[in-house]
């Protein structure tokens, strides 16, 4: 396996770090691996991944941005490269050595190496013919500058600047019906509801006043045609990639419209379907959504706390449970978020109320609503650690939080490597569905456009025939 070595400016001169398998983090603040004196940095600016022989760069959502080779890095991440140069914040540039061999750098204890070192076979005096030879280049080049500006006037160039900143049936599970005695309020919505760990998302997708091509304001989904059902979708399903993502997002494949119009069509037909009473999948689409509004405050709260867009809970729990807070499925996982005992042990604090063996009759930790929001909310704040924040990148952590980090990681692995030049995010793997594993195909390719589809429901209510807010709003 090569070596991937950064070399980076200090004060006492160059500096190289080895990157090991996981992650790097640039900035000026404590979340970074790496800090700069450099008050162009955000203080986490950009993050290094390594997965065996691969390494890649994401912008954190930086206020000036990351770029190699002066190029804007990627919303899913850009692949480096021998000889890339990472330019971040005002005047701090990284160059990326790719090589075989060991070195003596270590992550843990960079090894120093200076900014240019002298021939000893020489002296300075055989110095002199280079700077002769080095100085009559620029003279030329000077030179050529100033006709160049005579004859074509000086104007009218053009420059760049750096930024400041399948047909799905109904949605079921197979996973036990277990009543919520939870006392319900009536919730109360909040205009106040944009995420703290996302402040430059100030709009909320239901917020969204843009026109939707072909579609007249206040028709409801139900009531559209299939191509406006698909233009619908396509616009808020890009925005929810932009919010969830925290920047600008890129088309959504047609085939992934059509996986998310699949479920999208599925919930909406649920609006006739009679309550079921107690809480259970499959229940009138009204009655699920009320429930979740309940659950909202303190999900909210718990993703905020991690820097993650609440949405994110809000919607993994619908897709998860239904909002139900003590659901088991056959497998074992349990409670609003579906908990693993193992997963729930490193993410529930403190953990020693998961008990292996629970379930609805003998409940655990997973069973407290309040307490499994804050664990699913350390979960995903790994999630997106691993994968990135960008709006390609964030439904990556999310498909991840079905398959297990592992499982994501091969299949995406096998897709890129199947098509160089494919990006790094969730649609890829849908458009290479067929070189993937069975399983992967049959739960994982549901899983996120499932999201969307939930999200783009409860962030529009009432394009859906509910009396609902926007689920995001009920902060109270």
């Amino acid at each position: 396996m090569p070596d991937i070595i950064l070399t980076y400016p200090t004060p006492e001169g160059s500096k190289e770090i080895l990157v090991k398998e996981g992650r790097l983090g640039f900035g000026r603040g404590s979340e970074a691996d790496l800090r700069f004196a450099d008050d162009g940095l955000s203080r986490l600016n950009s993050t290094v991944y390594r997965e065996g022989d691969r390494v890649w760069i994401v912008d954190e959502n930086s206020t000036n941005g990351t770029f190699v080779n002066g190029a804007p890095v990627a919303g899913a991440g850009t692949p480096l490269k021998n000889g890339d140069i990472i330019r971040i914040g005002h005047r701090t540039d990284i160059k990326v050595k790719i090589a075989q061999g060991s070195v003596k750098a270590t992550a843990a204890k960079p090894a120093e190496k200076t900014v240019a070192t002298a021939s000893s076979g020489g002296g300075a005096f055989h110095l002199i013919p280079v700077v002769l030879i080095a100085g009559a280049i620029l003279i030329i080049s000077l030179s050529a500058v100033f006709v160049g500006f005579a004859v074509f006037g000086g104007g009218g160039g053009t420059g760049s600047t750096r930024n400041s900143d399948d047909d799905i049936d109904s949605p079921t599970v197979e996973k036990e019906d277990v009543s919520d005695t939870k006392p319900t309020p009536k919730p109360e919505a909040s205009s106040s509801a944009t995420p703290t760990g996302n402040s430059n998302n100030s709009d909320i997708i239901a917020n969204n006043t843009d026109p939707i091509p072909n579609i007249p304001p206040g028709k409801k989904y139900l009531d559209m045609s299939d191509t406006e059902r698909r233009q619908y979708l396509e616009a808020r399903a890009t925005r929810v990639a932009q919010v969830i993502g925290n920047r600008s997002s890129g088309a959504i494949p047609a085939a992934a419209i059509d996986k998310i119009k699949g479920f999208a069509d599925a919930y909406a037909k649920r609006a006739g379907v009679k309550p079921l009473g107690g809480c259970r999948f499959g229940d009138n689409l009204q009655s699920t959504y009320e429930r979740a509004s309940k659950n909202a405050p303190f999900i909210v709260r718990a993703f905020n706390e991690k820097g993650i867009d609440a949405r994110i809970g809000l919607y993994l729990a619908m897709i998860e449970s239904e909002h139900c807070i003590c659901l088991q499925s056959p497998t074992g996982p349990l409670g609003m978020f579906q908990f693993t005992f193992a997963t729930a042990k490193l993410h529930f604090e403190p953990s020693s109320g998961v008990i292996k063996g629970a379930s609805p009759s003998n409940p655990d930790d997973r069973c407290l609503p309040e307490p499994a929001a804050r664990a699913a909310a350390s979960y995903m704040k790994a999630l997106t650690g691993r994968y990135g924040t960008g709006p390609s990148s964030v439904p990556l952590a999310i498909g991840s939080y079905n398959s297990g980090e592992g499982g994501l990681s091969s299949n995406l692995q096998k897709a890129l490597d199947a098509n160089e030049g494919l990006p790094r995010d969730f649609w890829t793997l849908i458009a290479k569905g067929d070189i993937l594993s069975k399983q992967f195909q049959a739960e994982n390719f549901k899983y996120v456009p499932k999201f969307f589809a939930a999200a783009i429901i409860g962030e529009n209510p009432q394009d859906f025939g509910m009396n609902l807010q926007p689920l995001s709003t009920y902060t109270k």
